[in-house]
């Protein structure tokens, strides 16, 4: 189930998983940068691209200790409806790993109302980020570096099209205003 989610998966940059190592293993890294002796119980950092296979073999599984607790999820949630006008600082990855938590939390047998309450966490996250983005972008369609600093990987992609959408309906109204011919 993770290596299907994985797969599905569009991502900007190769994200590095934590991963425990389940068996020793000996492993070509992608891309023929070398090779990698993996020794049971340790647990490290990963390419996807060279994370998938490993996991397909099951020689390693995500490590759920480095992924996002519902503690660290709630205390976004919290972060985000308390600072109204301003967007809490997240890792690129924040949407992949918590998706990657519930992953393995559906895994590990935890009750599904408890599932349910980190899901919908998510969802009030998404929902109060994206109504700042969407205030940053009517206030500015012009993007800040500042705030394309605090964003995942998927903010961002949004917020620079929502930019790049308001930018040229604004240069088309304006020219429409002061030029445009209605009448053939």
């Amino acid at each position: 189930m993770v290596i299907k989610e994985l797969q599905r998966t569009l991502l900007t940059q190769d994200v590095q998983l934590p991963v425990a190592v389940l068996k020793d293993v000996k492993v070509t890294m992608h891309g023929g940068s070398g090779e990698l002796v993996l020794r049971k119980g340790a647990k490290l950092e990963l390419p996807l691209s060279d994370a998938l296979p490993l996991l397909k073999k099951s020689f390693i599984a995500l490590d759920s200790e480095r992924l996002h607790s519902p503690q660290d999820i709630n205390k976004v949630r919290w972060l985000e409806s308390r600072e109204l006008g301003t967007l809490q600082a997240l890792n690129g990855d924040f949407y992949l790993k918590a998706r990657l938590s519930i992953i393995d939390m559906e895994q590990r047998g935890v009750d599904e109302r408890k599932i349910n309450l980190v899901k919908a966490a998510l969802v009030d996250i998404i929902r109060l980020r994206l109504q700042k983005i969407m205030k940053a972008v009517s206030a500015s369609p012009e993007p800040s570096r500042d705030l394309l600093e605090k964003l995942t990987w998927e903010e961002r992609a949004l917020y620079t099209m929502l930019c790049g959408f308001v930018r040229e309906w604004y240069r088309f109204m304006v020219e429409f205003i002061e030029k445009g011919d209605i009448i053939g």
